[in-house]
C-alpha cells in the first residue's frame, strides 16, 4: 500500500484536536445565537410629573360637589385615560349616620363621585385571584388646599398608575380609587365598599393619606390584616415605620385618618400615612410651599414598591384578629397575633400567683406585708398621679419647646423620685412584697390594655413576663454576678419596648398636645424598676440616679423657646355673606378674630363681637354682624309644606310633609330640627331614623334635585326645621375694592329659612 511506510499519528494528538474542535463548534454556535437584549430596568416614579399633579389639584379648595371638586376629578380621569387605562366614574348615593357625643343623631346623604381604574394583571388565573387595592382621595376640606392630604398621595398613585402601566404587569388585578367626599365622613369608600362591582373581588386594600407636611410613611392601621401581609410589610416598603401603639393611640384623635368603610370589604386592609410636620386644626397649613422636600419621592417609592410586592402575592380574602406590630432595637419589625399577649398574661399571672405563694412560705410572719405592698404600691403611684396632676401645667409648657432636652430631664428626675419612694417602702416592708405589689398593678393594667386595645398589650406583656421570669429564677442562684445578670435579662424587653415608646409617643403626640400616654409609659417603665429591689444594690442605684439628676441639673441649657407659631402664606376667607328669609335681609358675618382695616369697612362701628339673638338665637357663637345688601340672584330655599294633619287619636304622633329644592345648586345643604325631637324620618322614600333623638343632617352634591322629607313627631309638638344652602364664594361685587388676597375657593354665602310646623 502507498501509506504502508508513513507513521500513525499519535492518539493522545488526535484526542486534542478533536476536543478543540469541540470547543470552536461550541464557542461558534454560541456566538451566532441570537442573544437576548438586557431587560430594561422597571419604570420608576418621576417626581417631576407628580409635582404638575399636585399644583393642578391643589389649586384651590376641593370639596365634595362643588365645581373645583369636578375639575379635579376630571384632571383625574384625563391623566389615567392618557395611560391608556380604562377609567371610570362611580357616580352613587350614600347614606350614614353618625351618634354626637351630646346624644343627638346626625344623618348624611351625598352623592359621591369616585375615579376608579383597574390594571389586568399578567397570572393565567387572574380572574380567579383576587385583586390589589391602591386607594386615596381627591377632596379636601372648606379651608384648606389639601396638598399633603390629598393632593399628593393622589399625585402619587397617578404615577403609580403610568409606572405599572408603562412595565411588566403584576400578576394580580390592580384597581386604584380615587375617593370622593373623604371629608365630609368617607363617602366615598363607603359608597365604593357597598355599591362597586369589584369591591367583592378585592384582596388586599392599601390606602394612602397624610397627617402632615413632612416625616416617613408609617403604618396606621392594620385592619383584619394576617401575618402574611405584615411580614411582607419590610420587603415590600423597607422605609415604612410605626407601631400597633402609635396607631391606637393616634385613633384617639379625631383628624386621623381612618381604614373607614375599606375595612369592611371582607379583605385585609392597610392604612398609610405621614405624621411629620404635623397640620393646624383646620389644616389651612397643608400647603405645597410647606412639604417636605423629600416627601413626593418616598410616598410615590413606598406606594410603587407596595403595588409591585402585593400585586405579585397570594392574596387571601378573609379577615384575621388583631395583630401587634413594632420594632424591637437590634432585631427589626417584629408581629404576632395579640391572641399571644393574653397567653403571656395568663403565664405571668401564675407566675404571679407563684411568687405570692414562695413568699409567704418564705416568710416566717403573716400575711401583712405583702398586703402592704400592694397597696403601698398603690399609693405612691396615686402619689405620681397627683403631682403629675399638680404639673399639669409645667407638662404642656414641655410639649410647646423646640428643644426635647427640658422634657427628657424632667423625666429622668420623676423617674428617680418614683424609684426613691419604692426603697423607701422596701426598707419598712421588705423587697419581695414591694416588688410583688408593683407586679400585680402592672398585671392590672395588662388586663385592661388587653380588653380595650389589645393590639397594643404587647408593650406591657413581653417586660412583665421577663420580670416575673426573672424573680421565678433569681432564688436559685446564689453568685451575685449570675444573679445580676439574670436581673438584666429580665428587665431588658422592658428596656428594649418602652423606652422607644416613650420616645416615639413623645415626638409624634405631645407636639399636639397629647402627653398622657408619654407620661404613662414613664411610670410603667419606672415599674419595672422594682427589680433593682430584689439584690443588694442599692447603694449604687442611689449613687446611679444622684448622678443622673446631677446630670440633668448641670446641662449647659439655653433658655427654651416655645416653637415658633406657624401661619399659612394665604390665610382661608372666613366671611360669610348671610341671606335670611325670616327676616327678609342679608348680613356680613364673621369670627370673633381682630378685624384688619379693610374688614372694618364691612362692621363700622363695632366695638367688639356680639350674640344676635333676634337672627341665631341664644345659643348663637359670638360673631361680627352688619347688615349687607340682598342679592337677589341668590334664591331662598324653596320649601313647601304637603301635609300637617292633627293625630287621629289623642297624644298619637302626627306625620308631617314638606319638599325642598335647592335654586342655587347648592352642594351643601344642612339641616337640623328644633322644637321637639323627631320620632322617625325619611327623605325620598329612604327611611333616615326610628327612635327619638335631636336631628341634624347634611346633605352634598343634590344639585336641585326635589327633597321630600316626612317626620313622626309628638302631637302636642311644635316642629321648625332650619335649612342653610351653603355655597362657596361670596358676592364679589358687594364687597368694598381691596379685599386682601385669600385661599382661592374659600368665603361662603348662605341662603336660610325655618319651616315651621305647628
Amino acid at each position: 500500500m502507498l501509506t504502508a511506510g508513513l507513521p500513525a499519528a499519535p492518539a493522545r494528538a488526535l484526542g486534542l484536536a478533536a476536543f478543540a474542535a469541540v470547543c470552536i463548534a461550541l464557542a461558534l454556535a454560541w456566538l451566532a445565537r441570537p442573544h437576548d437584549t438586557p431587560a430594561s430596568p422597571p419604570a420608576a416614579i418621576d417626581t417631576t410629573r407628580m409635582q404638575r399633579h399636585m399644583a393642578n389639584l391643589a389649586a384651590s379648595t376641593r370639596p365634595i360637589a362643588t365645581d373645583a371638586n369636578a375639575a379635579a376629578r376630571d384632571y383625574i380621569v384625563n391623566q389615567l385615560r392618557g395611560m391608556g387605562l380604562q377609567a371610570s366614574v362611580q357616580r352613587t348615593t350614600v347614606q350614614k349616620s353618625t351618634v354626637q357625643y351630646w346624644g343627638g343623631t346626625h344623618y348624611t346623604v351625598g352623592v359621591v363621585h369616585n375615579v376608579v381604574a383597574r390594571l389586568s394583571g399578567s397570572a393565567p388565573d387572574r380572574a380567579k385571584r383576587p385583586a390589589l387595592l391602591l386607594a386615596t382621595h381627591y377632596d379636601s376640606g372648606k379651608t384648606t388646599l389639601g396638598a399633603a392630604r390629598s393632593a399628593l398621595p393622589a399625585a402619587a398613585l397617578l404615577e403609580t398608575a403610568r409606572a405599572l402601566s408603562a412595565g411588566q404587569a403584576p400578576r394580580n388585578d390592580i384597581v386604584m380609587l380615587f375617593a370622593d367626599g373623604e371629608e365630609v365622613g368617607a363617602l366615598g369608600a363607603q359608597g365604593f365598599a357597598e355599591r362597586h362591582p369589584l369591591a367583592r373581588q378585592v384582596g388586599l386594600a392599601l390606602r394612602f393619606d397624610s397627617m402632615g407636611s413632612g416625616g416617613p410613611l408609617m403604618l396606621l392601621d392594620a385592619s383584619n390584616a394576617g401575618g402574611s401581609v405584615l411580614n411582607a410589610l419590610p420587603d415590600a416598603a423597607p422605609g415604612v415605620e410605626g407601631s400597633s401603639l402609635l396607631a391606637g393611640l393616634y385613633r384617639l384623635r379625631p383628624e386621623t385618618p381612618r381604614v373607614g368603610p375599606l375595612g369592611r370589604l371582607g379583605a385585609p386592609a392597610l392604612l398609610f400615612a405621614n405624621t411629620g410636620k404635623p397640620f393646624d386644626g383646620e389644616r389651612t397649613l397643608d400647603t405645597l410651599e410647606r412639604l417636605e422636600t423629600g416627601l413626593p419621592a418616598r410616598l410615590g417609592d413606598a406606594m410603587l414598591g407596595l403595588a409591585r410586592h402585593y400585586g405579585d402575592a397570594d392574596l387571601a380574602r378573609g379577615a384575621h384578629g388583631a395583630r401587634a406590630w413594632f420594632t424591637v432595637p437590634g432585631l427589626g419589625r417584629v408581629q404576632h397575633s395579640a391572641i399571644l399577649c393574653w397567653t403571656l398574661a395568663a403565664l405571668a399571672a401564675l407566675m404571679l400567683v407563684r411568687g405570692y405563694q414562695q413568699a409567704l412560705a418564705r416568710s416566717e410572719e403573716t400575711v401583712a406585708p405583702l398586703v402592704q405592698g400592694f397597696f403601698g404600691v398603690a399609693l405612691v403611684l396615686l402619689a405620681a398621679r397627683m403631682a403629675l396632676w399638680e404639673q399639669r401645667e409645667e407638662v404642656a409648657a414641655l410639649t410647646r419647646l423646640s428643644d426635647s432636652g427640658p422634657a427628657l430631664a424632667y423625666t429622668i428626675v420623676g423617674g428617680c423620685l418614683f424609684v426613691a419612694g419604692l426603697y423607701l417602702m422596701r426598707r419598712f416592708m421588705g423587697a419581695a412584697p414591694v416588688f410583688l405589689g408593683t407586679m400585680a398593678w402592672l398585671l392590672v393594667a395588662l388586663v385592661l390594655a388587653l380588653l380595650i386595645a389589645p393590639e397594643t398589650a404587647y408593650l406591657l406583656a413581653w417586660p412583665l413576663t421577663a420580670a416575673l421570669g426573672a424573680w421565678m429564677v433569681l432564688p436559685r442562684i446564689s453568685h451575685l454576678a449570675a444573679r445580676v445578670l439574670v436581673l438584666a435579662a429580665g428587665l431588658l424587653p422592658a428596656l428594649l419596648l418602652l423606652v422607644p415608646a416613650l420616645g416615639e409617643t413623645w415626638t409624634a403626640l405631645a407636639p399636639r398636645g397629647v402627653y398622657l400616654p408619654s407620661l404613662a409609659i414613664a411610670v410603667l417603665l419606672a415599674c419595672f424598676a422594682s427589680l433593682f429591689l430584689l439584690l443588694p444594690v442599692g447603694r449604687y442605684v442611689a449613687a446611679a440616679m444622684l448622678l443622673a439628676c446631677a446630670g440633668c441639673l448641670a446641662l449647659p441649657t439655653q433658655a427654651a423657646r416655645p416653637a415658633p407659631i406657624e401661619t399659612p402664606a394665604l390665610a382661608p376667607d372666613r366671611l360669610v355673606y348671610f341671606k335670611d328669609m325670616n327676616s327678609w335681609r342679608a348680613y356680613w358675618l364673621a369670627p370673633p378674630d381682630p378685624l384688619d382695616s379693610w374688614s372694618k369697612n364691612l362692621f363700622p362701628h363695632l366695638a367688639k363681637p356680639s350674640i344676635h339673638v333676634d337672627v341665631f338665637g341664644w345659643h348663637s357663637p359670638r360673631q361680627w354682624f352688619s347688615v349687607a345688601p340682598r342679592e337677589d340672584a341668590i334664591a331662598y330655599p324653596e320649601g313647601y309644606l304637603l301635609r300637617m294633619p292633627r293625630p287621629r287619636k289623642e297624644g298619637g304622633p302626627r306625620q308631617v310633609e314638606f319638599t325642598l329644592r335647592s335654586k342655587n345648586r347648592a352642594p351643601h345643604i344642612e339641616l337640623w330640627a328644633a322644637g321637639t325631637k323627631p320620632l322617625a324620618s325619611t327623605v325620598n322614600g329612604r327611611a333616615l331614623g326610628n327612635k327619638e333623638t335631636i336631628w341634624s343632617m347634611s346633605v352634598y352634591g343634590m344639585e336641585d334635585t326635589l327633597l321630600r322629607f316626612t317626620f313622626d313627631i309628638k302631637s302636642e309638638d311644635l316642629l321648625a326645621v332650619v335649612v342653610e344652602e351653603r355655597i362657596p364664594g361670596l358676592p364679589t361685587h358687594l364687597l368694598p375694592p381691596g379685599a386682601p388676597k385669600r385661599m382661592p375657593g374659600t368665603g361662603m354665602t348662605i341662603s336660610s329659612d325655618v319651616l315651621r310646623f305647628y
